[in-house]
């Protein structure tokens, strides 16, 4: 009969990108066209997807895929699936490879099938998309006018380094130095600390967003100030490591509700920034690189927001690395809250949230964030049963902002927080 096809099997899930272009080249040494390989790759060490776009760089042009990710390997216990036929097909057609598959269907069906079975879906791209058109429906069906007016800002203040808008009770940053990648330059960490405090002491200030200009987001530390101190030891380094670390510091124990609006892929400080924010959105499109280690360094400064919001498991990977997190697999991992396909997407994804933030009281939401704070600082102790203790008594005191949520809820109405607080004096910028 006869072999038209042989599959390189990787059942175990083990195997990784570059061991698959040693394979094939040693195949094509002996004579056997690509065109005659097939690949099968588990998941079991997330390389499958990896895998298979390495196989085709190689010529290889046939993959066995399974809807969802099922499957697994009697012979290895704990083994994952085949590839995800969601995750193969999305990667291809963003890569302008025509698969001639209706992905939104395929997703649905792996979303299907793994309900059946009682299973995970252990398709990123099919959760992440089924996700996405669920979320799309249910604002179709709810949009009005008004939710979808675009907001009025007025620019506050304008320097080298960033521009400073404000919307009602918003405030936003935007990093505006693009042809440097938004760089963390000293110059830049003051004239953004100088907006945000502006922003923090501001009591009619209820959110503050941090967007950028141009193709990334933030690229992190200005690597040529590092390398004038790099090797010399002592306080030498200082003067990076505390202006980085107060920048992060202050984002993270700001009072007000902190939203990174990431227009392109941040790395390093940039990561820092993003993820000392409470919420963030980005682009679909947008990578997450922790490559210090390529450099000798590591990413000290950032990364007790980095492992808070990542988690162990993914912080040690992305870290050791150095590999290109996506914005889907933060998605999937919590870390971020809302995907936009498009710039104007993007924007009006975060105006939407401004709108939904805006009948969450900022008293409410500071405590909120107070107790997040506690439980992951003081998980289990006794500071966090006394935080907790003084959280419950300082929301129901006198004249605390309940008295007005619970009044206007007992009369039906919604409050908008941002009348409430536009009441307040304005601070200057």
């Amino acid at each position: 009969m006869g072999c038209y096809e042989v599959s390189l099997g990787d059942t175990l899930g083990v195997g990784t990108a570059p061991d698959v272009r040693r394979l094939v080249e040693f195949l094509n040494r002996q004579g056997i066209d690509p065109s005659r390989l097939a690949g099968h790759f588990h998941d079991t060490y997330g390389q499958a997807l990896a895998n298979v776009w390495k196989a085709y760089e190689c010529g290889v042009r046939t993959f066995d895929s399974s809807v969802g990710g099922l499957g697994g390997c009697p012979f290895a216990p704990g083994a994952k699936g085949n590839v995800a036929t969601e995750d193969v097909v999305y990667l291809f057609e963003n890569a302008g490879v025509s698969t001639g598959i209706n992905l939104q269907k395929l997703a649905e069906t792996g979303v299907w099938i793994s309900k059946v079975l009682s299973k995970s879906n252990d398709s990123r791209a099919g959760a992440a998309l089924s996700a996405k058109k669920a979320s799309r429906d249910t604002t179709s069906s709810k949009t009005s006018h008004a939710s979808t007016e675009k907001l009025d800002w007025s620019l506050m203040r304008e320097t080298k380094r960033i521009l400073v808008y404000r919307s009602g009770a918003t405030g936003n940053i935007v990093l505006n130095t693009p042809r440097n990648g938004n760089t963390l330059t000293s110059p830049m960490i003051e004239d953004f600390q100088a907006a945000f405090r502006a922003f923090e002491n501001d009591p009619s200030i209820s959110r503050i967003v941090i967007s950028a200009n141009g193709k990334f987001f933030c690229t992190g530390m200005d690597l040529s100030q590092a390398a004038l101190v790099v090797g010399k030891g002592g306080d030498a380094n200082l003067g990076i490591f505390k202006p980085l670390k107060s920048l992060f510091e202050l984002i993270d124990n700001s009072s007000k509700v902190t939203i990174a609006c990431i227009n392109g892929s941040a790395f390093g400080g940039g990561i820092g920034l993003a993820f000392s924010c409470d919420i963030r959105v980005c682009l679909s499109s947008t990578t997450f690189t922790l490559s210090e280690v390529k450099l000798g360094l590591c990413p000290a400064v950032i990364s007790r927001y980095v492992i808070r919001e990542w988690g162990l498991g993914l912080s040690r990977d992305a870290m050791l690395t150095a590999r290109a997190v996506s914005a889907y697999e933060l998605k999937a991992q919590g870390a971020v809250s809302l995907l936009a396909d498009t710039p104007t997407e993007l924007r009006k994804t975060v105006e939407k949230l401004i709108r939904n933030l805006r009948h969450s009281s900022p008293w409410g939401s500071k405590m909120s964030k107070d107790l997040v704070r506690l439980a992951w600082s003081h998980s289990g102790t006794t500071a966090q049963e006394e935080g907790v203790a003084k959280l419950f008594e300082s929301m129901m005191a006198p004249g605390c902002e309940a008295v007005l949520g619970i009044g206007e809820f007992q009369k039906r109405n919604k409050v908008d927080w941002d009348v409430y607080a536009a009441k307040a004096p304005r601070a200057k910028i």
